[in-house]
Order: structure tokens, then sequence, then C-alpha cells
């Protein structure tokens, strides 16, 4: 397959705002101000939710992100609930082999869907590049908050334990009815759009945003995986051996020892853990490289060889824990956009210290704070003394600093996908001037493959900053 060779900025540009500014200015924001060569959209339209119904606009992250406002506003407000309607009538033939079923098209889809062709359409005219985003395991796909998800393909902790503490509310990877419907999704986008170039899959791993969800997943059907029941029973041991050690087993002179990931591990062997976690490391990456490739193998099979498949993925250190092997996932893969979202970090960081040291009340706070910054590598800066100091950044303040953290890992990332290129996946949330920042590390870092997340969050000085930057001024 073919990689993208051109340079790209794209921008994801969600439906609501074709429906609010119109697609004409939309793009000439993006075009003209930005230097955007790329969009992306989702194949739904929004409205405002009747009363006790619908999801917060912006999205809240588990509650950490309640500071979160639009910098554009939709229909006049900067947070709002929100309901969608598919943007198209959905081919149901397509989905008989699994029992998700798409939304059913409606009134809102008769009286909008249109907006989403007569984008793509003006975006072909203009020479911008074209594709849709949507959630790689949470059905029906079109947005990350509204999942029709089934509990017998919710992914588990071992021994069949249900997770309520996380913030993704993707399925099991090990599904084949999850794996059906997306599918089908992706083929019916494409018959429905042809203008559409390729795919961006959101979350096709185990989105590491708090701790339980790292121990995922031990949903009965990842055993086929396994060699045999028996080998998938003894990894669900030692990976819930591995969580109750971590909840309450650890003392300060241990996680000093775990400041480094060789420490880490030593600790790890210390414990009789370490192989079985590296046994099942590479279990949750075989799960991920699997969901990816047999997506890109029936797109090619059902008739869309030349389509691009795009999987959004965690950057390195995160990517150990969510199960992407860059490598591995390289030849299903037009680019790998690799997710740069350092108020994410900062937010990942301090869910997992309030359980770590809720769980290990005698660790010293410094220590705990210094060994989760340290192995997460989320900060240029060292560790601040306490806990409380690591929270969610206001719209307002900096993030935290991470300029050179942020070229290591598209280092790390580029040298393991080999000739698939890795593009900057950057959020446009925060001040103009931190963003500015984090946007030119991640252009001249990646020779000009950016995306940016999303169109919502940039202000028309952002755009000029994305455009002079992009022009050398």
């Amino acid at each position: 397959m073919a990689k993208s060779d051109r340079k790209m900025l794209g921008i994801t540009v969600l439906p609501e705002y074709f429906q609010v500014e119109g697609v004409t200015q939309v793009l000439d924001n993006c075009q003209d101000l930005a230097g955007a060569n790329a969009i992306t959209t989702s194949p739904y339209v929004m409205r405002i939710a009747d009363q006790g119904e619908g999801q917060r606009e912006p999205p809240i992250d588990a509650g950490a992100g309640d500071v979160r406002m639009l910098e554009r506003p939709l229909w006049g407000k900067r947070e709002l609930r929100v309901s969608t309607s598919p943007s198209f009538i959905p081919n149901r033939e397509l989905y008989a082999d699994t029992c998700y079923q798409p939304p059913v098209a409606d009134e809102y889809t008769q009286r909008d869907g249109s907006v989403i062709e007569t984008a793509l359409a003006e975006m072909k005219s203009r020479g911008i590049r074209t594709f849709f985003q949507v959630q790689a395991a949470i059905p029906p796909g079109y947005r990350v908050q509204f999942s029709g998800l089934r509990s017998k393909d919710e992914p588990k902790l071992p021994w069949n334990k249900k997770v309520t503490n996380r913030v993704a509310s993707n399925a099991s990877l090990a599904s084949s009815d999850v794996l059906n419907y997306q599918i089908a999704l992706i083929t019916d986008l494409f018959q429905q759009y042809p203008d559409v170039e390729g795919i961006r899959i959101d979350w096709p791993e185990y989105p590491p945003y708090k701790l339980d969800s790292v121990f995922l997943d031990f949903n009965s059907q990842v055993a086929r995986f396994c060699d045999n029941d028996e080998a998938f029973d003894e990894l669900r041991g030692l990976v819930d051996k591995a969580y109750q050690w971590c909840h309450g087993q650890l003392n300060t002179n241990t996680v000093i020892q775990m400041t480094n990931v060789e420490g880490l591990k030593q600790e790890l062997r210390r414990e009789g853990l370490l192989e079985g976690l590296q046994h099942w490391l590479q279990l949750k990456q075989d799960l991920v490289t699997n969901y990816i490739c047999e997506i890109r193998k029936a797109m090619d099979s059902n008739g869309f060889r030349e389509k691009l498949l795009v999987p959004h993925a965690f950057p390195p250190p995160f990517n150990k824990l969510s199960g992407i092997n860059y490598s591995a996932i390289a030849a299903y893969s037009d680019h790998i956009p690799i997710k740069l979202y350092t108020m994410h970090w900062s937010m990942i960081a301090r869910f997992y210290l309030d359980q770590l040291a809720t769980a290990n009340p005698l660790v010293e706070e410094s220590t705990l704070v210094n060994a989760i910054f340290s192995l997460l590598k989320i900060s240029d800066d060292i560790a601040p003394p306490r806990i409380i100091d690591v929270k969610y950044p206001g719209p307002d303040e900096p993030q935290l600093p991470t300029t050179e953290t942020q070229k290591e890992k598209i280092s790390i990332a580029q040298q393991e996908a080999g000739d698939t290129p890795i593009a900057a996946l950057v959020h446009g949330y925060g001040p103009v001037d931190e963003f500015a920042r984090r946007f030119e590390t991640a252009y001249s870092s990646t020779q000009s493959f950016v995306w940016v997340n999303r169109y919502c969050y940039l202000g028309d000085e952002k755009l000029r900053v994305m455009g002079d930057l992009c022009n050398g001024k």
C-alpha cells in the first residue's frame, strides 16, 4: 500500500460547524487562515438536546475536563447538551453479521444530512483531502460520548470483573460483533460517500486513561487469542496478582526503585510478575494488531483498496499500555497520528496518582509523583512535590512544558513505524501562545505532517498562527 508522501496539515471539523457557520465559511477559515490541505469530519448531524437528554459538548473527560469550553460557539453557546442523528440512511443489509445496528435515520437526517455531501463536494473542488473519523470500537461509532455497547462485549478485569473506573467506553477488541459492525460501518460510509479518501479510527486500542484500564482485557472472548484456556487462566491470575500488588503492597523504597523502566522491571521480576506481564502485554498487542488488520483486509476485499486507513494511537510510552505496536500496525496504515494531547497527560497522571495514593497511603507523596512523571515521560520539568499540583489545566492555563518530550515521543514512534509516516495529532485546547509552541514543535518534528483536533477550539487567532508558521512568517 502506498503511503502518503505529501505534506499534510489537517483539521478535524465535526459536522455541527458546517451546520452552524456554513460550509463555505468553515472551509475559508481552514484553508485561507490556517493553510489546511486536509479535513476530517464525521457522518452525523447535531442538534441541541431536549431537556434531560443528550451529552455535554465539549466532552467532559470523566469530570476532569469540565473546565473546557468551546472557543467557537455552537448555536450561541460555549457549552451545551447535544444529540445526534446519522447524516445518511444506512444500508442495513451490510450489518447482517453483527448484533449492533446503526442508528435509524430520522427527521434531522432528512433536514440536515445533506450538509456532509455538500461539505465533501466543496472540499474536493478546493483540492482539500477528505477523511471521516469514527470510533474504532464504540458502536454506533459516530461520537465518543454515544455508546450502545452491550455488556457481553465490555472489556473485563481479571476473573471477569467489570471495570467501572474508566474514561473510554471502548469494547473488547476480541468481540466479533464489534469488529463486524466496524467493517459494515466503514463499508457503508465508503459506499455512501465515494469522495471520502480515507477513514480515521479513534481508539483502536485500550485507552489507558485510568489505572484500571491498564489491566484490561480479560473478556472471555479474549481466550481464543491464547494457546488454550489454561494459558488464559494463568494470565488472569498473574495480572490479578499484579493489580493487588500495586493496590496496597507498595512502599516508598519500592517506588523509589521504580522511577525508571529498568527499575520497574527489577521490582516486577522480584515479585515474580515480569515474564507473565510481558506475555500479557504481547497478548494486548495481538488483539489491537488483529483488529486493525481485519479492518484493512475487509476494506481491500470490499473494493476499497485505494481508500486510506488511519488508526490513531497513544504516544510512547502510553502505547505499551494501550496495546499499540507501531511496527506491527504500520503495514495496514497509511499514516499513524499519535495523540499529543498534553492536557490529557496531566489528567492521566492525576488519575493514577489518586488511585495509587489511596491504595498505598504509606508511600511518600513526592516519591509517587516523581515515579509516575518519570515512567510516563510527560514533562520537560521535574515533577511537582504534591499530587494536588497535578491537574487538568483550565483553558487559559499553560499545559505541562513538553517541547523536548514531544520531540522524543515523535522520534521513538517514527523509528518503530519505519516507512509509515507518523503524524502529530495536536489538540487545539489551551492559550494561543502555548498552542503555537506545541503546533510548531509538532510541525517541525514530523516534516510537516500534522492533524489538529479540533476546530471547536481553534479561534481565528489560532488559525492564523497555524498559517503563519506553515508559511514561515
